[in-house]
């Protein structure tokens, strides 16, 4: 018996492991940025107002979602709740100023529930936020 040997040509580096690495480095990435990106607190969309201006002295916000919820420092409070963290906060500094923001599809009761309930503590330094045109 005669066998010919073929000739083998030289396949170089194996790249099957390689394209494994260069595949699970894409789909961390991919996910990494797409959790950075989100955005971190409520998306309230702020009614547009050619007179807006700018405060520096807001010292509380209260936001109101299109749903009617209450959010203060990132937390859903109630009416009775958001009473009493403004009247703790006027007892402290009475000159307080309160900014509500509102989102442009939340109802007007809701919005004027909050001012009733930051007027009914003593709140009468407010503004309504807008975002500038």
């Amino acid at each position: 018996m005669n066998f010919r040997r073929t000739k083998q040509f030289n396949r170089g580096p194996d790249i099957v492991s390689m394209i494994d690495v260069v595949f699970f480095l894409l789909v961390f990435f991919m996910v990494f940025f797409t959790l950075r990106t989100t955005p971190v607190g409520l998306d309230v969309e702020l009614p547009k107002a050619v007179s807006g201006s700018a405060q520096n002295t807001t010292n509380i916000e209260v936001l109101v979602d299109k749903s009617g919820v209450f959010y203060v420092a990132g937390k859903p409070v109630s009416g009775n709740e958001l009473s009493s963290y403004v009247g703790d906060r006027l007892k402290v500094n009475p000159d307080l100023f309160v900014i509500v923001k509102a989102d442009k599809a939340a109802r007007y009761e809701h919005v004027v529930e909050a001012l009733d309930h930051i007027r009914g503590v003593g709140g009468y330094r407010l503004g309504l936020a807008v975002q500038k045109d």
